[in-house]
């Protein structure tokens, strides 16, 4: 007999994307969340293209400092 899935064990299979991004779980605060899709909205734009372009920027100038200091 063959095994029915369960809702839970259909949760594991990851969402393949077309465009290869990958899922991350951050936990933030209500009001930043919030704000952050307030302005997506208001830019026509997806939450996790903000916070993507934010989190680049912060990297690219951490690796600015790293740098610096190296």
């Amino acid at each position: 007999m063959a095994r029915r899935a369960t809702i839970r064990s259909l949760e594991r299979v990851p969402i393949q994307r077309t465009d290869g991004r990958r899922s991350l779980l951050v936990y933030l605060d209500p009001v930043v969340i919030k704000a952050l899709k307030k302005a997506a909205v208001d830019d026509d734009r997806h939450s996790y293209e903000i916070a993507e372009e934010a989190i680049r920027d912060w990297l690219r100038e951490r690796e600015l400092r790293v740098s610096a200091l190296g």
